[in-house]
């Protein structure tokens, strides 16, 4: 026994270096609330989180709440129990309650005394240790006990450790030990471990016989935390932010290392996890959620100083596990190993002599490194103006130059840029060129691939319209052409092959390809790395239809980023130590392709038993679903324990039944679901594949479901509607034979009824007639209304016009044209309210809104006339004073006091025309009188009773009086009156009253 703790005391893995990526899940993005107590995985492979409120299942893409107990507590705490019996058991705060989760189902169950981890025994209290968390607090005033499968160990008093077997037997163990010494203790393999980090020792207890260990190591340093939880058998030490976890080596105690996590003691982790099937490591808080941190086997290695260029595109194999970049920079998987002083050169072209120098291009030079001087010295060739790029290629030299008219590929045989055997001028750049038999080269220009033969002119095409960015051969002498934007091509039997694209369309950008040993090409591209079976490929390349499954590593996997980079010469390398090297827009991507992994579902791990029928809560359901004639939509949730990039799952689902569907994909979103919808009633089954394998093995699982039909789509509606229907049939001709002879006299007394009908419609047409009569003549009214309204305006402007022409007064002319301007100013506003006119008879509302002032009326119509009355002599005074308003149509009644005031301006000469307006309580009356020659006793009797009398049909507008007309027929329509009086000695005296109400 001394010997086995002496060799765990010294023995630990240390495998650094290993990279990650970190996720975190709270109360936003999953969980019910931002604590992660306790974590575990079910030997269904799901893992469940305890949480201050409720318990959370995790597959690896969606979280499940179960918070729904019919309990008032649902603060849980650590899990006991074993998941490989599928019991996993939690309680509650205070232990009131207990959770059991059984077949992937948490359900509220009895609680037993035995059940729980806190007990009182008479005075004291006994706690049962279930784990030992980072920040455990340990009490020397509480006894602790840990329960093992046949044992227990009894913590009861300061220097003694009771072991009690599973017959009762006690056995006391004397070491130097308090209860706070519990935080660093573990149980591995049924046996208690104690580490006395003051004194570096490690005390070993196996079925009560203690062994001691004084040798220093990671479980005895000051610096240690340990975490152990027994339900996981899983113990991690913590030393100085590196993290390792106890694994069972020949029944033997090891540490592996698992990742240098530096923010380990940056929040308040209380629980951890490893899941070694996926490679992750979760970590829950007891505020800031839950971290998932994915361990990667993928190394960056990159130029760490501030504002350094980590953009790569030309390097070469350096040695056997590091590569060098143009500026002389050599890497390895960690990062720079050396730095050589190559200078500034530019960063697309190297390549290596057949002495083993590095050639590297800068601008028309080719600077050669000389490998027997270590790299410092070195030599120049000067090429020529337009030199673009050197290649090698089998054993054909060739270089790249442009000129402002053509694009030259020279090739040579011998080592050397300063001649050359043979030239070729294409139309487009040239970015390549692939040796592809002793005579015969396969160049890969901007615009498409070309075949050539040496020392014959002929140039053929054999890919138009894409952009060749490299030519790479792998093992078996396959050809791989690979384009920007056009996918990727196997040159095979002097054909082109169109390899199918990934389902994201990410290789339509292909850079470069690489094949391991075990039988699997690599492929980069502009949106992450791609992993697929060689078989699968060259299997698509016979026949065309055979599936390629991509398995796509992305930022998830470890990279600092998805884009990675391609270029004309080979960029990509397999290097001695069989490691792989990527060029990435954020450093060189290192990794041994047999140290990553490729996740795929577990065939035994695929669960369908959950369905959300509608806005309902989600249900289980076993093997049938039966689903009701209202049903809407059915989410069929497709559980299965996938911790990996759920862009690598390949899931597929089909119905067939009553109607039957393809193959359609299930969308790897929030959650992996089926939905039904639309299926007429019947019995339907729905088969759903996942693919578990590479090679492209599809696991099916079934689920039988029904739809209930709806009363009228049963069997014995459709009978009963039938005879229902020919009842129908036989009742309606009976009631119609009936009803026809009903019909028959009830259509004579409808005769004689139509003819009463068409009499009164007759008289009824007679009226519409008249009314269109009556429309028409108001139309021509209308017209009649507008002509008179302005020929006073324009005969006067005529005749002052006539009178300017003979004039030869400059003083009288400037007066002339004044009256002019203001008369022709006064007649513009006029005709801009022209619209108005002609809605003065059609009209309805003869009322206004709001209220407006009438004395703008009467000051507007005066300015109107005023040069007029003037030329006559005649003065227009506006002797209103007090402010009047109404709310009579404003248009109506300003057309009303147009018309009487052109009047009185026509028949005065060298006289006075006055407007007035006085306010009643219920009535206002605007006066105009005038000094002219005045109306005749018959006139004014004619107007009055034109006015008094509204039976009397309003003459033709034709002849005099046309205005006065019109006045009347509008003042009738504004429901006001209207009187024509003597103005003694001589005139005429208008009175309009409009009523207030």
């Amino acid at each position: 026994m001394r010997a086995w703790a002496l060799f765990f005391a010294f023995l630990y893995l240390n495998i650094y270096g290993q990279r990650y990526t970190s996720a975190w899940y709270n109360i936003d993005n999953g969980l019910p609330q931002s604590s992660a107590k306790s974590i575990v995985k079910d030997k269904y492979g799901f893992i469940w989180i305890s949480t201050e409120n409720g318990l959370v299942r995790y597959d690896g893409t969606s979280f499940v709440t179960y918070n729904n107990f019919k309990i008032n507590n649902l603060h849980f705490g650590e899990f006991i129990g074993n998941p490989l019996l599928d019991s996993i058991t939690v309680l509650n705060n205070f232990q009131e309650n207990k959770i059991i989760i059984k077949n992937r189902i948490p359900k509220l169950t009895q609680l037993h005394n035995r059940d729980k981890v806190f007990l009182s025994e008479g005075d004291h209290f006994v706690h049962r240790i279930t784990n030992n968390i980072i920040s455990s607090n340990f009490y020397n005033d509480i006894q602790y006990f840990i329960q093992l499968k046949n044992s227990s160990y009894y913590f009861k008093e300061k220097n003694v450790i009771i072991y009690k077997d599973g017959s009762g037997h006690e056995t006391r163990i004397a070491i130097p030990f308090s209860n706070t010494d519990l935080n660093n203790l573990f149980v591995f393999n049924e046996t208690l471990f104690i580490n006395n980090l003051k004194a570096r020792k490690t005390y070993t207890i196996h079925e009560g016989k203690l062994s001691v260990s004084e040798k220093p190591s990671l479980f005895n340093d000051p610096d240690t935390r340990i975490y152990w939880q027994q339900i996981t058998r899983q113990t991690f030490i913590i030393n100085h932010n590196n993290i390792y976890i106890v694994e069972n080596r020949e029944n033997k105690p090891v540490l592996k290392f698992l990742v240098q996590y530096n923010e380990i003691g940056s929040h308040s982790y209380y629980s951890m996890f490893y899941d070694k099937d996926f490679n992750k490591l979760y970590l829950g808080t007891l505020n800031n959620g839950f971290n998932v941190l994915s361990l990667s086997n993928f190394y960056v290695a990159k130029k760490e100083a501030e504002f350094s260029n980590n953009v790569c595109y030309a390097s070469l194999p350096f040695s056997k596990n590091t590569i060098i970049t143009e500026d002389g920079t050599e890497f390895d998987k960690d990062g720079i190993v050396k730095k050589y002083a190559f200078g500034d050169n530019d960063n697309y072209i190297m390549m290596y002599d057949n002495s083993g120098n590095i050639l590297i291009k800068k601008r028309n030079h080719i600077i050669r490194f000389y490998k027997n001087s270590g790299y410092k010295k070195k030599d120049s060739i000067f090429v020529k103006p337009g030199f673009e790029t050197f290649i090698k290629s089998g054993n054909l030299y060739g270089y790249i130059s442009i000129t402002p008219s053509s694009n030259l590929l020279h090739l040579s045989t011998k080592e050397t840029f300063e001649s050359y055997e043979f030239t070729y001028n294409f139309n487009s750049f040239i970015n390549t060129f692939f040796q592809y038999n002793k005579n015969e080269v396969l160049v890969g220009n901007s615009d498409g691939l070309y075949f050539l033969t040496l020392g014959k002119n002929t140039i053929t095409p054999i890919l138009k319209n894409a952009h060749v960015k490299s030519i790479i051969r792998t093992q078996g002498d396959q050809i791989w052409i690979m384009t920007n934007k056009n996918g990727f091509y196997l040159f095979k039997n002097r054909k082109l092959i169109k390899m199918p694209n990934d389902r994201n369309g990410y290789l339509q950008s292909a850079h470069y390809i690489l094949e391991d040993q075990q039988g699997y090409y690599w492929i980069s591209s502009n949106n992450g790395l791609f992993k697929v079976p060689k078989k699968q490929l060259l299997r698509y390349a016979e026949d065309k239809k055979s599936p390629v499954f991509y398995y796509r590593y992305t930022k998830k996997d470890g990279f600092l980023t998805n884009e990675f980079n391609g270029s004309s010469l080979p960029n990509a390398y397999v290097l001695e130590n069989g490691e792989f090297v990527f060029p990435s827009m954020d450093g060189f991507v290192f990794f041994n392709p047999a140290d990553i992994k490729t996740y795929y579902p577990d065939r035994k791990k695929i669960y369908i038993e959950r369905v959300k029928i509608g806005n309902s809560e989600t249900a289980y359901f076993n093997g049938f679903l039966n689903l009701k004639s209202n049903y809407k939509t059915a989410d069929i949730f497709i559980d299965l324990p996938y911790f990996s990039n759920a862009e690598n799952l390949y899931i597929e689902a089909r119905i067939s039944g009553q109607e039957s569907s393809d193959w359609e994909e299930i969308s790897t979103g929030k959650d992996l679901k089926y939905t039904i919808s639309n299926l007429s009633p019947g019995e339907y089954v729905l088969n759903v594949r996942v693919l578990v394998s590479p090679d492209g093995e599809y696991e099916i699982k079934t689920v039988k479901f029904s739809i209930e039909p709806l009363f009228y789509q049963t069997l014995l509606f459709r009978v009963s509607f039938s005879i229902i229907f020919l009842l129908s049939i036989i009742v309606i001709v009976q009631l119609s034979t009936n009803f026809l002879r009903i019909k028959n006299k009830a259509l004579k007394q409808i005769v004689r009824d139509k003819n009463s009908e068409l009499k009164e419609t007759y008289l009824n047409l007679e009226v519409v007639q008249n009314n269109l009569q009556k429309e028409t003549e108001y139309q021509k009214r209308l017209v009649e209304t507008i002509s008179h309204d302005i020929t006073t305006p324009i005969r006067f402007i005529s005749m002052l016009s006539q009178k300017l022409y003979e004039s030869d007064d400059v003083e009288l002319q400037k007066k002339y044209f004044d009256s002019i301007y203001k008369s022709s100013e006064q007649l513009y506003q006029f005709t801009l309210n022209l619209k108005e006119y002609t809605e003065l008879y059609r009209t309805e509302n003869i009322f206004e809104e709001n209220e407006y002032l009438i004395n703008r009326i009467l000051e507007v119509k005066k300015k109107l006339f005023c040069e007029i009355a003037k030329e006559r002599g005649t003065t227009i005074i506006n002797a209103a004073r007090e402010n009047s308003y109404s709310k009579v149509n404003e248009s109506i009644l300003s057309a009303i006091i147009h018309n009487i005031l052109d009047n009185a301006v026509k028949n005065t000469f060298d006289g006075e025309i006055t407007l007035h307006i006085a306010n009643h309580k219920h009535k206002t009356i605007i006066t105009i009188t005038d000094t002219g020659t005045g109306m005749s006793v018959e006139q004014i009797t004619i107007y009055r009773n034109l006015f008094e009398n509204p039976k009397i049909e309003t003459p033709s507008f034709k002849g005099k009086g046309l205005g006065l007309h019109m006045v009347i027929h509008l003042v009738k329509k504004i429901g006001a009156e209207i009187n024509f009086k003597h103005n003694h000695p001589k005139g005429t005296v208008v009175e309009i009253t409009l009523n207030k109400n």
